[in-house]
């Protein structure tokens, strides 16, 4: 019986050894905030268009509501009570979004506090196509004294679909 007891405390604990482990640490985890810190993504805040007539304050004070209309052949800037400011063709599928940042720019230049705009589009309009929209309604680039700045024209951008053409035939 003594012997049982002499074996059972000659054998000792096992030590675990964490070296290993800490050496994937400490190449994991420098690896892991440097991706992390490039993994952002850039989220805008889009509002549901109003249905119907106009808020009591926009009705007071006549401020514009402003529309993009994204059609396959047309991009069309307009005021939803007044009618259009500007109709521009697409040229190889593209638009002259200079002349179209242009006119916005006008546009905030006479309602500096109007942030709002929406955008409508048809179904087939490239998802790409709306982004670059979206792009340049919100802000453009202006050089003024030799400087190139930043100029925030609509941030405020409402989604929708764009109304039928009058007299088109339904798909």
């Amino acid at each position: 019986m003594s012997r049982r007891r002499y074996q059972r405390n000659r054998h000792e604990v096992p030590e675990i050894n964490i070296t290993a482990f800490l050496n994937l640490m400490v190449v994991l985890i420098p690896f892991l905030l440097l991706t992390a810190a490039f993994n952002q993504l850039t989220v805008l805040d889009l509002y549901l268009p109003t249905i119907g007539a106009a808020d009591e304050e926009q009705v007071r004070d006549k401020r514009p509501e402003l529309e993009v209309t994204v059609r396959t052949d047309t991009l069309v800037i307009s005021d939803r009570k007044k009618g259009p400011y500007l109709s521009l063709e697409a040229n190889d599928g593209s638009f002259d979004y200079s002349a179209m940042q242009n006119k916005l720019l006008e546009i905030k230049s006479k309602y500096q506090e109007l942030t709002q705009i929406t955008l409508l589009s048809e179904p087939d309009i490239a998802y790409n196509q709306i982004i670059e929209v979206m792009d340049r309604v919100r802000q453009t680039r202006v050089t003024a004294n030799g400087t190139r700045l930043n100029v925030e024209l609509f941030p405020d951008i409402a989604l929708g679909d764009a109304p039928p053409i009058k007299g088109a035939k339904q798909k």
